[in-house]
């Protein structure tokens, strides 16, 4: 039994009280609840846009068509009770997406020999492992068409470039590869063609500076590299030279392509990032400790309700337009038990 003392203790107590005194603070306790938002008081809560919301009630009044407060009121009830259905449709849908984009990939059976227990399959990469991987392969494949696009550009204009006109290197590097590399698998090759960039190779075309970078490469040097290889081959210097652009262009085109694809699906895996985040962000709003049949219950509650305040509408609506509206019809029962009848 609690005592006039207890009673007296504790109205002390709540006078010193640490809650909220301010309208600012009272405000923001009210969204203390507004964890997944699907029993919060407020018709728009934080992921959902105010717009749409807006929009949402204006159709439902717009549909409804209500005259005087008492129809706006029940209008407007309507329309957040639906909001509030679809609120939870939309929770449902993101966490069984979530739910099944996490469930674990069964595991391998255990290895049959030595060999595969010594040598076990690749890891599954992960979506992140496998942006990177992409990442890097763009990277790598926009360098080296970068290097390409110039030297096939270049060879387009070299019967009418000035011997004595400066070359970058990256350009007569991929050209001069490009020709030895048609030199070496040329069909009545005699001896193997040096490699560019080596001491032979530059001895032949009478350079003397040892290191390729820091030669000043010009349009005539690059037609004697070209000349060079087309003896290796075989080949006319003019027939070798169209061979060699020939190369360049289709290299370019091959890599153009690739940059296309890996950009494709380097989009593609982060879209599939962020709807996973996405869908892993609205899973945590919904709760995991088993009140999935409280939801129902409050999914049914408002259905209910929604039903109850549309058939109020159409009666008022109804009495407006004259009509004559029935009262709602209410069961009364009573349970009499006759303790001497048995």
């Amino acid at each position: 039994m609690t005592t006039l003392a207890r009673i007296e203790a504790n109205r002390r107590n709540a006078e010193q009280s640490t809650g909220p005194r301010t309208a600012e603070g009272k405000a923001v306790v009210s969204r203390n609840a507004t964890r997944h938002g699907i029993f919060a008081s407020v018709p728009v809560i934080p992921g959902e846009c105010p717009q749409t919301w807006e929009a949402h009630r204006a159709g439902v009044v717009d549909s409804l068509a209500p005259v005087g407060l008492l129809e706006v009121n029940l209008t407007e009830r309507a329309a957040l009770l639906l909001w509030r259905l679809q609120r939870l449709a939309r929770f449902e849908a993101e966490t069984v997406t979530a739910a099944m984009e996490v469930v674990d990939v069964p595991g391998l059976p255990a290895p049959e020999d030595e060999f595969e227990r010594l040598h076990p399959p690749p890891k599954r990469k992960t979506r992140d492992e496998q942006l990177r991987d992409i990442h890097w392969d763009l990277r790598k494949a926009r360098d080296e068409l970068a290097g390409v696009v110039p030297a096939r550009d270049f060879l387009r204009s070299l019967p009418e470039a000035a011997s004595e006109a400066s070359v970058p290197f990256v350009v007569a590097e991929s050209v001069l590869q490009a020709a030895c590399c048609l030199a070496e698998v040329a069909e009545d090759l005699r001896s193997d063609p040096p490699s560019f960039g080596g001491k032979a190779f530059l001895r032949k075309l009478g350079v003397a500076e040892p290191n390729a970078e820091r030669v000043t490469w010009t349009a005539e040097l690059i037609r004697w590299g070209i000349a060079l290889y087309a003896g290796y081959a075989r080949e006319a210097p003019e027939w070798f030279l169209e061979s060699v652009r020939h190369e360049l262009k289709e290299e370019a085109e091959e890599l153009a392509r690739k940059v296309r694809r890996l950009e494709a699906e380097a989009g593609a895996v982060t879209r599939l990032l962020d709807e996973g985040t996405a869908r892993k962000q609205a899973a945590r709003l919904l709760p995991s400790d088993g009140r999935d049949e409280r939801i129902a219950r409050y999914e049914r509650h408002l259905h209910t309700l929604l039903t109850s305040t549309l058939h109020e509408l159409e009666r008022l609506q109804a009495r407006r337009e004259g009509e004559a509206v029935p009262p709602p019809a209410v069961a009364d029962v009573n349970v009499t038990v006759d303790a001497g009848a048995a």
